[in-house]
């Protein structure tokens, strides 16, 4: 991104700068732009704190998303809605998942020149919203962070979350698409949520599936591309509001998609599952042993290893566990 130039500054105008800024929450950029615009006291930083490059801020982003469901997916599990099992294409995504946790290896995402177009021009799409219609977005850019399922907000354990582009007071947010000039003429005849569903279900899931996530009242659906000559051309949006139906429906599928993970990596741990006694298996099923002589009488209740004693494995009693529930 080209930042606007700036007198040449003396050192002591860097010191008696209006604000400063805490330096472990400056990326590289942010720090380049925070000198550029004498926004800096550079007497207040610590010798010793390394500023974090863009690599690094990447990384760490993609590490938080190992073996997590997030919201630019979500159109993975939409497929085929009349179906009650999950299609192909999300046992497909939920297998992935599984692949991340077991390898916990990041795949280094291939960006092409559109791509790297759009991500240097997000943040004039921002500027753009922003003088359009008034509103400010926040945790922009470098400072987006990962947002998981509000009913769930430990990192280690949970399994659904969504990093949007920004977001607006405290009931909206905003996704930008700085996308291709062809793709850009497209998206200007979306007129509401349903077009938006009709024509880029991708995005229609995502922004639901952030909606559900954050607890927000709207999303703003944002595509700039400012190559169109006209000004009115150059900035499209519509607002998004909760589809309870479809989040109903979205819920539905990323609770099977998180048991047929779970469901892998259990079995892929399986060859070194131990095994458990009689008195495990009631507490494992949190059952009684008048009720697990009627469970051992199912068909689906996994065999005991050895007869005397008793013996199962985990493995075995977890997954039948997760069948019944």
């Amino acid at each position: 991104m080209n930042y606007p130039l700036s007198p040449p500054l003396a050192l002591a105008d860097f010191a008696n700068s209006a604000s400063a800024l805490n330096v472990n929450d400056l990326s590289t950029q942010d720090f380049e732009q925070s000198i550029l615009q004498n926004t800096l006291q550079l007497n207040t930083l610590e010798r010793e704190t390394p500023l974090k490059t863009l690599e690094e801020i990447n990384r760490e982003w993609m590490l938080e998303r190992l073996g997590k469901f997030t919201a630019s997916e979500f159109h993975r599990l939409t497929t085929a809605p009349t179906k009650k099992e999950l299609p192909v294409g999300a046992i497909t995504y939920a297998t992935e998942k599984a692949v991340e946790l077991l390898t916990e290896y990041l795949d280094d995402h291939y960006t092409s020149k559109d791509m790297q177009w759009g991500l240097d021009h997000e943040l004039d799409a921002i500027t753009a919203f922003e003088q359009r219609t008034g509103l400010i977005a926040y945790q922009t850019g470098s400072k987006q962070k990962l947002m998981l399922q509000a009913d769930n907000s430990d990192h280690e354990t949970a399994s659904v979350g969504g990093t949007p582009d920004g977001l607006i007071a405290d009931n909206a947010g905003i996704e930008i698409k700085c996308p291709k000039s062809t793709t850009h003429f497209k998206y200007l005849s979306i007129k509401n949520q349903e077009d938006l569903k009709a024509n880029c279900a991708n995005y229609y899931w995502q922004i639901q599936g952030l909606l559900s996530i954050t607890g927000r009242q709207h999303w703003y659906f944002v595509s700039y591309d400012p190559r169109y000559q006209h000004q009115n051309q150059q900035l499209h949006f519509i607002k998004v509001i909760p589809d309870k139906d479809d989040q109903h429906f979205l819920a539905k599928r990323l609770a099977q998609a998180i048991a047929y993970r779970d469901h892998i990596l259990i079995q892929a741990k399986g060859e070194n599952s131990p095994l458990i006694n009689l008195q495990q298996v009631q507490q494992h099923l949190h059952t009684n042993p008048h009720h697990l002589g009627k469970l051992r009488k199912e068909n689906t209740f996994p065999e005991p290893i050895k007869k005397r004693p008793l013996l199962w494995r985990e493995v075995d009693i977890s997954t039948y566990a997760m069948t019944r529930h």
